[in-house]
């Protein structure tokens, strides 16, 4: 009987509590990592409801060229919704145009190209800050090379993203 009531009693030095103080930490713990991994989710779901409002709100432009048979041709079809630069035949360029207004904050602009025509597109000026009220015209300038295939049409899109700048 007396071994008996040693075995249920809890003696800080024998391993059981050891292992049952062990456990009782890990619970305390539990919370503390529980709340970290929601603070961590919740700052990941933050940025990427920023990054979709950001490329839902960014200038888009459909981008085209039409690679045509002729010495020096250049055909336009002036837009103000797409960056087309018409129909070039070898050896030629177009440039377009696209007008910033800062608004009333500081705002950083960058400019993502995509598709087959990004490559021929060349840029005045990318990654830069415009000053509240500033207005500026970006120049996109193509030139087709002397290799383009003829009847060849390029295309793609241009974003332009304007962010409030905060540093």
């Amino acid at each position: 009987m007396e071994t008996q009531n040693r075995e249920n009693r809890a003696e800080p030095w024998r391993p059981s509590s050891v292992v049952e103080k062990a456990a009782a930490e890990q619970n305390n713990k539990k919370p503390k990592r529980t709340t970290l991994k929601r603070i961590i989710w919740a700052i990941i779901g933050v940025l990427i409801f920023i990054i979709i409002v950001q490329v839902a709100i960014a200038d888009k432009y459909s981008a085209q060229v039409l690679v045509i048979e002729g010495e020096k041709k250049v055909g336009v079809n002036p837009t103000d919704e797409r960056l087309d630069f018409g129909d070039l035949s070898a050896d030629t360029s177009a440039t377009r145009y696209v007008t910033l207004n800062a608004g009333g904050i500081d705002t950083f602009i960058f400019v993502l190209k995509f598709g087959s025509i990004a490559e021929l597109v060349k840029l005045s000026e990318n990654n830069f800050t415009m000053k509240k009220g500033d207005e500026k015209k970006l120049e996109f300038s193509l030139y087709m090379p002397v290799s383009a295939p003829i009847g060849e049409k390029y295309t793609g899109f241009v974003w332009i993203f304007k962010l409030p700048k905060a540093w």
